[in-house]
């Protein structure tokens, strides 16, 4: 695929969509500011070559078109998805903001009553997920958006759709699923049954490098990175901020507990542990 993408996906979706310019790329995709028919803003992703070489196309848009049934106000849905020559894509809605990694690299750390209201609003979207049976299995910095009406978590349901669409090829053990420093155990161990508690490990990740400037794992190396998630018991977050509230310390370390049975059970209940609620 071509550095310069933009005039073969001008041409490909042109019955579809106006695409205007590339404004970015993550693990997954590279991203367009498009407008569709009614003249809207969307956010056109089209599948990196790697991945579009990985999986089968029919099955990652069988699996997009389970997440496209979420509608939240903290979740950025699936308007479209589909297939055109070499091009596999979906369709979000452009929401107007920075990310929250860009937010962390300009503070050294949130204060704590920022950090508690990301973990409220994150967690209010994945329970919304989570009672449809979706889980995220990507949650960081990365695909929360800091919107003018608060977080908007986006790509959900986009890590099962590759997952699932690479298994029945040969390929599928090139294809990278979640990020190291947010995974959780059963994720880390690529277990086979995974349910909404991985989440919450990497929502509490997440909650930590919000709060202490780094994730509760950290290291260059990913093989050691996702060993640490296996087997290392995560740090007490007050070891690098000492002025975070012990309703808060404890509800972080009970998120990234390596057995899922011992974590917060639901996204509700560690919506309410950090908010110091009982």
């Amino acid at each position: 695929m071509p550095r310069d993408l933009l005039p073969r996906v001008r041409e490909a979706l042109a019955d579809r969509y106006d695409v205007e310019r590339e404004i970015g790329h993550g693990g997954a995709a590279r991203v367009f500011l498009a407008r569709n028919r009614a003249g809207e803003e969307v956010a056109l992703k089209v599948l990196h070559p790697e991945l579009r070489a990985g999986i089968h196309a029919e099955r990652f848009l069988r699996e997009i078109r389970i997440a496209s049934t979420l509608v939240h106000p903290r979740i950025a849905g699936i308007l479209d998805s589909g297939q055109r020559e070499w091009i596999v894509y979906f369709v979000m809605p452009f929401i107007q903001g920075a990310t929250l990694r860009v937010a962390l690299q300009s503070v050294r750390h949130l204060p704590v009553t920022d950090a508690i209201r990301v973990g409220d609003e994150l967690l209010d979207a994945l329970a919304a997920a989570h009672q449809h049976g979706v889980v995220h299995r990507d949650v960081k910095p990365d695909n929360l958006i800091v919107s003018p009406n608060g977080m908007v978590l986006v790509d959900f349901g986009i890590a099962r759709a590759i997952e699932a669409a690479a298994a029945d090829r040969v390929t599928a053990s090139g294809v990278a699923v979640g990020t190291a420093a947010y995974m959780s155990p059963e994720q880390a161990r690529a277990d086979e049954a995974m349910d909404p508690r991985s989440d919450l490990y990497s929502s509490a990740c997440l909650l930590f490098e919000c709060l202490a400037g780094q994730p509760p794992f950290h290291n260059r190396n990913e093989a050691v990175l996702v060993q640490a998630h296996i087997k290392e018991p995560a740090p007490d977050v007050r070891q690098f901020r000492p002025d975070v509230p012990p309703f808060l310390a404890d509800a972080l370390a009970r998120g990234l507990l390596k057995n899922p049975a011992e974590r917060w059970q639901t996204a509700g209940l560690m919506r309410r542990a950090i908010r110091g609620e009982r």
